[in-house]
């Protein structure tokens, strides 16, 4: 998980303009094991895709729902964003929050989000994400 962040901050660092830009709401729930899901949309090259978000973490306690904004980095094409994204998070929640996150899929796709939270959890987790456009 480290290794997958840590390159995912390199790719950032050569590549000072983003992809791609991605807007999202999304849920979480949940009592050692969470849920999450949502939609949102994906801006690739004046194009707009609407995009899902389902997925799974674990040692999380609690429901939140998040806004999220995020830069999309390595995606020279839009057929290479569908897939599951790994981050490493550590997040807390009581009643209204932010917070950044960095994440990778398959493909190389590297997000970095920025989410601002309503709700109350805690959440200290690997987890992976699917996005997919619909």
């Amino acid at each position: 998980m480290a290794v997958i962040l840590a390159l995912s901050s390199w790719a950032l660092a050569e590549e000072a303009e983003p992809d791609a830009t991605l807007q999202l709401t999304q849920s979480s729930v949940a009592l050692l094991i969470g849920y999450t899901w949502g939609s949102g949309t994906l801006t690739h090259k004046g194009e707009t895709y609407p995009v899902e978000i389902d997925g799974l973490s674990v040692l999380a306690l609690g429901y939140v729902r998040a806004r999220v904004t995020a830069e999309v980095f390595n995606m020279k094409s839009v057929d290479l964003f569908n897939g599951t994204y790994v981050a490493a998070s550590a997040e807390g929640t009581a009643i209204a929050g932010a917070g950044a996150s960095i994440m990778r899929n398959q493909n190389g796709v590297v997000i970095q989000l920025y989410t601002t939270t309503e709700g109350l959890n805690v959440k200290l987790a690997p987890e992976g994400v699917r996005l997919y456009i619909k």
